[in-house]
This record gives structure tokens, C-alpha cells and sequence, in this order.
């Protein structure tokens, strides 16, 4: 799962919610005004006014609420999920991680840990193979929605070899 598109679908619900209560409020009180007094444009424009901004309000304070009690204990847990897969990693003491990553976040020159097939089963591509510009996009078009990558641990000794080496060749 791409953890931000999540993240910006979860903002935009707390927006919803404070966008579709001052909607509702203001259809309701429209529509209880324009039952009980008639049509009084004056009236009808005046408690609607009231209405979108109370409904507002309680729109806002209906999402902070959203925020609480689903969105920071989300985002506390990806938090603390991906602080323990580190720490896993680092136990692990290999100079190379794995990860999976949405298709959408990749860039050339990324190197891919397995194989990647369409959904009619046709190679797209190898293991192995270093990223280049056209393959993210082929990739993209077949909606591909994430490929497991190759990537080096920054604190990792070997890195500096690697560094060092490639200057040399």
C-alpha cells in the first residue's frame, strides 16, 4: 500500500467532513426557512449564512476528532512499524536492503530485486535491471503499482568501499 497516498487521502477526508457538514447544514436550514417563513430571500440567505457557519465549525471540530482518534494513531503505528523494520535491518547487518516501493516514487537508476510481470504475464522487467526513465513509464502504464528495489544502508562500512570503487573504474 503506498503509505502517501494514505496519508493524503486521509487529509482530505478531515476537509470532507468539514465541507459536506456546512453543505448539509445549509441545505437543511435553507429548506426548514423556505418551509416555515416562505419564500424571504432575505431570511433564507440570513439563516443559511448562520448555518454554513455554525455547520463549519462543527465540521472542523467533527474532523480534529477524525484526526485523534484515527489519524495520529495511524500515523504513529506506520511510525513505529517502519522504526522496528530498521532495526531488523540493522541487525541483520547485510549492506544491501530490500524494499518495496510505489511505482510512482521510483527513479532511474533504482535496481530492481525481483522480476516484474503484467498481468497477462509478460516479463516487463528482469531482475536485476537498473531503472531507466522509459521503464518507470512502461511500468506505469501497465499499472504496476509497486516493485520490490534494491537499496544500500547509508551507515553501512561497505558503502564507502563501494564509493571508492566506483571512482576508481
Amino acid at each position: 500500500m503506498d503509505k502517501r497516498k494514505l496519508f493524503r487521502d486521509i487529509a482530505r477526508i478531515r476537509k470532507q467532513l468539514a465541507a459536506l457538514t456546512a453543505f448539509a447544514g445549509f441545505v437543511v436550514v435553507s429548506l426548514a426557512t423556505l418551509a416555515g417563513q416562505g419564500f424571504d430571500f432575505y431570511m433564507i440567505f440570513r439563516n443559511s449564512s448562520v448555518a454554513i457557519l455554525v455547520f463549519g465549525v462543527l465540521g472542523y471540530l467533527w474532523g480534529e476528532i477524525y484526526a485523534r482518534t484515527v489519524e495520529h494513531p495511524l500515523v504513529e503505528s506506520y511510525r513505529q512499524e517502519a522504526q522496528q523494520r530498521v532495526e531488523e535491518l540493522r541487525a541483520l547487518g547485510n549492506p544491501r536492503l530490500t524494499m518495496t516501493v510505489s511505482v510512482s516514487e521510483l527513479t532511474p537508476g533504482i535496481k530492481v530485486v525481483d522480476a516484474v510481470y503484467s498481468k497477462e504475464g509478460a516479463l516487463l522487467v528482469r531482475q536485476g535491471t537498473v531503472l531507466t526513465e522509459h521503464l518507470i513509464q512502461t511500468l506505469k502504464e501497465n499499472n504496476i503499482p509497486a516493485v520490490k528495489i534494491e537499496a544500500q544502508r547509508p551507515d553501512h562500512p561497505d558503502r564507502e568501499e563501494d564509493e571508492n570503487h566506483a571512482v576508481d573504474t
